[in-house]
């Protein structure tokens, strides 16, 4: 049996060799020169910097991931994990530092609010029950349908989650200051989404912070692709770079193969995309399952985009840890500018990284890299001119920067990219400039989500972030892994029928 995969980001790399271990012939195409998709590396006059994300979280995912192919992560990958977390600044001067280390975190609590601390703990507590629960019942199950997902032992379940519940709400019954509020909420931008739009089960993200770490490989996120594409490699996977899939071939309702950007078609048993969903379906389905299915998605919600700065800097920026936050004086007003109004916060809120605290090998001697990353809304009609708002945003960070103790950095820039929505679509081929896809509220998770399985056209299959069960690294592996399963359920049924 054949199978095609399209795309080389995580999802269709730990798809592609699942697939090849268990025994199926696999050509996987990918548009860009190399692997990684919005998981990439971004290189330029000596520095080196993620493309998108720089936070690894859930490591036993990956431990899993590989495990299923008979490999050991730790041959793989080289995990370093991350104390302090991350320091916020905030727009009255004060700071606030996330640790590991409990006494560490408790002081710092009870810095910023009396009796806080205590708090935390139950705070944590129910994190916990949120994770466990979340991690045995949703996010390690595919659903069909809805009837799945709301099963009499399920439902008692989505309501003990928060499923149904905000975060922001429930942050605020443990406490009252409103800098730890923020502290404890923002992770849900790790999605892409507000925490007064997030679930309350998002809650796990701070938990999940806190029991299981923040890691990060020696050379950057990027080479967690580059461990998955080693084992493809090892496995014996086709891998095509600089091949890009114009449309999906459908016989009589049946995938059939990929026509590529050059005309060439490749036939297959099974095909699984891992492209952006939205644009994938725009791009890549035939008429009449194309029309549909893309007025389907113009009416879903969209995750925010991000404005990139990459910046290569003259000396190290001493102070900054390895992560660090900066929020705008609106925090809620910020929100409601980027996911209702389509515009740029007047103070933007940003997020600064500092890989070399850490890893290695991102700067020349003598130099640091700094990764910036700014949430801005995703493309739509009414948005902003990039144009204008780029060198404006660019120009509020470094004065934010110099404000908070850090230098007059623009002087000091001797490299420097920058990244805007309009590129994270065309260069990227992310639907709306959308960093993280389709949103996570309550109506586009589990079954309102798109499934693993295409409802038209037989033997197509999706893995990625728009896919159940979500976004995010490690979620993204869970998709490919739902995928495979999938894939092996429906080849075993073709071959029983051959025989037959």
């Amino acid at each position: 049996m054949k199978a095609l995969v399209i795309g080389a980001g995580v999802g269709g790399l730990t798809a592609a060799m699942r697939l090849r271990h268990a025994g199926l012939e696999v050509d996987l195409f990918e548009k860009q020169p190399g692997p990684g998709g919005r998981c990439g590396r971004v290189e330029f006059d000596g520095f080196r910097f993620d493309l998108g994300p720089t936070i690894l979280l859930m490591p036993f995912v990956l431990e899993q991931a590989f495990a299923a192919v008979g490999r050991k992560l730790s041959d793989y990958l080289e995990l370093t994990r991350c104390d302090p977390h991350y320091r916020v600044h905030y727009r009255d001067g004060s700071q606030f530092t996330l640790f590991s280390e409990p006494s560490k975190m408790a002081a710092e609590l009870e810095r910023l609010e009396a009796g806080s601390s205590g708090r935390y703990l139950d705070f944590l507590a129910q994190g916990k029950k949120q994770h466990d629960t979340a991690f045995e019942h949703f996010v390690t199950k595919h659903f069909g349908s809805v009837l799945d997902f709301v099963t009499p032992s399920n439902v008692p379940e989505i309501i003990r989650v928060g499923a149904l519940r905000k975060l922001w709400p429930h942050v605020s019954r443990f406490f009252s200051d409103e800098r730890l509020k923020q502290a404890l909420s923002f992770q849900t931008m790790y999605l892409g989404i507000s925490p007064w739009e997030a679930p309350a089960v998002f809650s796990l993200l701070p938990y999940t912070e806190a029991a299981h770490g923040i890691w990060f490989p020696a050379g950057g996120l990027h080479d967690v692709p580059l461990a998955l594409e080693k084992v493809c490699r090892e496995e014996g996977v086709s891998l095509h770079y600089g091949q890009g899939v114009k449309r999906v071939l459908v016989e009589g309702g049946r995938a059939v193969g990929v026509e590529l950007d050059d005309g060439t078609q490749r036939r297959a048993d099974v095909v699984l995309c891992n492209a952006d969903y939205a644009q994938a379906v725009d791009r890549l389905l035939p008429e009449p399952v194309r029309a549909p299915r893309v007025a389907k998605v113009s009416r879903q919600k969209f995750t925010s985009s991000g404005l990139m700065l990459y910046l290569g800097v003259q000396g190290e920026v001493s102070g900054l840890l390895h992560h660090n936050v900066f929020f705008g004086r609106d925090f809620r007003g910020s929100f409601k500018d980027i996911f209702e109004q389509h515009r740029v916060p007047a103070d933007v809120s940003f997020y600064v990284n500092a890989p070399g605290r850490t890893g290695r090998g991102f700067a020349p001697d003598g130099h640091d890299a700094l990764y910036v990353l700014v949430p801005v809304p995703h493309l739509a009609d009414d948005g902003p001119d990039w144009k204008v708002e780029g060198p404006a945003v660019r120009e509020q960070v470094f004065a934010r920067l110099e404000a908070e103790g850090y230098g007059d950095l623009r002087g000091r820039v001797v490299a420097e990219r920058m990244l805007t929505p309009h590129q994270w679509e065309t260069e990227h081929h992310l639907a709306r400039g959308a960093n993280f896809g389709l949103a996570q509220n309550f109506w586009q998770i589990g079954p309102f989500r798109p499934r693993v399985t295409d409802p038209d056209v037989e033997g197509l299959f999706w893995c990625g972030a728009s896919i159940q069960p979500g976004t995010g690294v490690p979620t993204v592996m869970l998709s490919a892994g739902f995928a495979v399963d999938a894939i092996l359920e429906a080849t075993s049924r073709q071959r029983t029928a051959e025989a037959a």
